[in-house]
């Protein structure tokens, strides 16, 4: 008897309950991805909160933080070996197995044109382990590792770029998308379908904000709100790149303050108006910069 469960007319995968936190954004990932996929995939989920704590009905493989991408690697090749060449290879993984641990096995993929989907369900740290904090996190964000207190106040550099290291990798496929606009995020997903799974072209690489609650110290019923602040803001741009073609998924009709954005969140409680300001001239230069590439 198969796993799958039929709902409102979708072919579910995935199977509730789980044993994520209260409101977290991951178990939308994880089921949006899975369930758009289908049951014909092999998800490969390295340590992390998860990917989707409850049941799966598809093959999927738990793995160490370094490893994610080559045993999604050795999956493909034992696909080809099998002939089984429209089996999807996916990995769900977080900003840990991503941006930092790994990192380097990510990055062989990509250059070696592996066809894996890889799903960043970023939450902009550790939050599986304590809240530490990672290559994600962003300047004068609180975590356990970057306290706040009379000489240091959160984290003192900005987050990595991963979209970008990533293209300049050479991925075929490099997205950003977010559980606040679900239909732009299923579209994504099936042209990474298409681009890994059928014309075997490479590594898609799809980059979700996880609005993580726990980690980021605000109600967990905000969690949508949050992410869709963080587009509005021009925070968290909605984008895809085809083989070098950048296309700017959405345009917010009126660009939002950071600090409404920030202003929500525990974790940024203590930052000055000096630094929001700086915030706010981050990421208008970078709102204004995908502007300038999409035209």
């Amino acid at each position: 008897m198969s796993l799958a469960t039929v709902e409102r007319g979708v072919q579910r995968v995935t199977i509730p309950p789980t044993a994520a936190c209260q409101g977290c954004p991951m178990v939308l990932i994880a089921r949006t991805a899975l369930d758009t996929l289908g049951q014909n995939t092999i998800v490969t989920i390295p340590a992390s909160c998860g990917g989707w704590s409850g049941i799966i009905g598809c093959p999927r493989t738990g793995t160490q933080f370094p490893s994610a991408a080559a045993t999604a690697s050795g999956a493909a090749r034992a696909l080809k070996k099998f002939g089984m060449n429209d089996t999807n290879v996916l990995v769900v993984a977080g900003d840990g197995g991503t941006y930092d641990i790994g990192n380097q096995s990510l990055s062989g993929a990509v250059e070696r044109l592996e066809p894996i989907i890889w799903v960043c369900q970023n939450n902009q740290a550790y939050m599986n382990t304590g809240i530490q904090r990672s290559g994600a996190t962003p300047r004068w964000a609180w975590t356990t590792t970057t306290p706040v207190g009379s000489v240091n106040k959160g984290k003192s550099v900005w987050n990595k770029d991963m979209c970008e290291i990533v293209e300049a990798t050479g991925a075929p496929y490099v997205a950003k998308a977010s559980v606040a606009y679900t239909r732009d995020f299923v579209n994504k997903i099936k042209k990474a379908q298409q681009i890994s799974t059928v014309e075997k072209k490479g590594v898609s690489f799809i980059e979700v904000l996880n609005t993580c609650p726990t980690g980021w110290r605000y109600d967990s019923g905000l969690a949508i709100r949050v992410a869709r602040l963080a587009v509005q803001t021009g925070i968290w741009p909605l984008f895809e790149v085809e083989e070098g073609d950048f296309k700017l998924n959405y345009k917010p009709k009126e660009v939002l303050p950071v600090a409404e954005y920030l202003k929500v969140q525990g974790r940024f409680r203590h930052l000055t108006p000096e630094q929001i300001e700086a915030w706010q001239s981050r990421t208008t230069k970078y709102w204004e910069g995908m502007l300038e590439r999409a035209s």
